[in-house]
């Protein structure tokens, strides 16, 4: 029964001492001759979001309403279109665009009713679109809903 515990102790004691191996080598060595790829890791500064445009206001928010209303024919088709196919499709659909610097509508969303091809060609007309360069010579955000529903039958 003596010899349980000898044997414990000669086990603890050959995993306590530094294998011959490890003395030859040092740590940075070992890593030299590692034949995996090394990770490398560079942090950079997180850059700030930029500030979403200001929506217009006032005279300049008028004035985008009754260019919209008065260039809004492309919009009517792409619904009259739509309604041949789907005679009771009807909703709002907000667009989403930006007017930049020199009056060209930059980037367009469309969203609200559940017709993809309604809102693939209000898009395409939206981006169409031009207006006044805007008075504060950056971007300006607009959200503008379009009503839709079928005229009634005569």
């Amino acid at each position: 029964m003596t010899t349980l515990p000898v044997r414990v102790l000669l086990l603890l004691a050959a995993l306590a001492s530094p294998s011959p191996a490890a003395d030859s080598t040092t740590p940075s060595q070992a890593a030299d001759k590692d034949p995996r790829p090394r990770a490398s890791l560079t942090v950079e500064g997180e850059e700030p979001p930029e500030a979403s445009p200001p929506f217009p206001e006032g005279d300049e928010k008028i004035a985008i309403r009754d260019s919209i209303v008065g260039s809004s024919a492309p919009i009517r088709e792409c619904y009259e279109k739509r309604l041949l196919e789907r005679p009771t499709l009807q909703g709002k659909l907000v667009a989403r665009f930006d007017i930049g610097p020199n009056g060209k509508v930059i980037g367009a969303t469309a969203e609200g009713i559940a017709d993809r091809e309604l809102i693939l060609c209000v898009v395409s007309a939206v981006r169409r679109f031009e207006f006044d360069k805007p008075r504060s010579g950056g971007k300006l955000r607009v959200a503008y809903p379009f009503k839709f529903e079928p005229r009634p039958t005569k």
